[in-house]
């Protein structure tokens, strides 16, 4: 296991000042999907030898195929969220206040909720609001395993947007390709996940 020194935050979303977050995070191990199978408890019968080998890897088969099922579910629900969340943060700017919180508590909870709007009163505060889309290359190296929290990581492609003058609409920022984020999600009573914590990873480009 291996600590990263540092991690910051997109305070600004592109180019803007960060916010660093001085935070403790493990390295994580890449898992595959079938690794998050449960083994069948062994039993014992009055069948043949061949017929209980047979009954203990069709229960196996039929094991990991849920468990693998139920993992990809879990893991394209989190990674839909994660996106919608980065959408939410670039139209953030451009809603109405009195509207950002509802929106906000679609894909976040605090402290990412509280963060978000913000950075929301900071680009009101500066005049700004953001442009373009974020493309996303979502991958999972740490498995769910039917929790109701997650690690994400997101090599992002911010280099078609970025952040410009409300009034004029003038470019002042404009991000960069190969951007490695990671988030921490949650899923709530409503079985819906929501971003806790972003975290830029300064020290490991993707």
């Amino acid at each position: 296991m291996r600590s990263r020194s540092m991690l910051l935050r997109a305070v600004a979303l592109i180019g803007a000042s960060m916010l660093v977050v001085a935070c403790q995070d493990s390295g994580v191990t890449v898992q595959s999907v079938g690794s998050t199978a449960a083994t069948p408890s062994n039993s014992v019968s009055s069948a043949s030898p061949t017929a209980t080998s047979s009954e203990e890897s069709a229960t196996t088969s039929a094991t990991e195929s849920a468990s693998s099922a139920s993992e990809q579910a879990d893991r394209t629900a989190a990674e839909a969220q994660w996106i919608k969340s980065w959408d939410v943060y670039l139209a953030m700017p451009t809603t109405p206040p009195e509207e950002r919180e509802a929106l906000a508590a679609t894909v976040t909870v605090d402290p990412a909720k509280s963060r978000m709007l913000a950075d929301a009163a900071e680009f009101d505060g500066q005049g700004l609001q953001t442009y373009g889309q974020i493309e996303h290359v979502v991958f999972w190296t740490r498995s769910i395993n039917g929790e109701n929290t997650a690690l994400i990581d997101d090599c992002q492609d911010r280099s078609a947007t970025g952040s410009m003058e409300t009034a004029s609409g003038n470019k002042v920022t404009v991000g960069v390709a190969g951007r490695h984020y990671q988030g921490q999600m949650v899923r709530g009573a409503d079985g819906v996940w929501r971003v806790s914590e972003s975290f830029f990873l300064k020290d490991e480009p993707c």
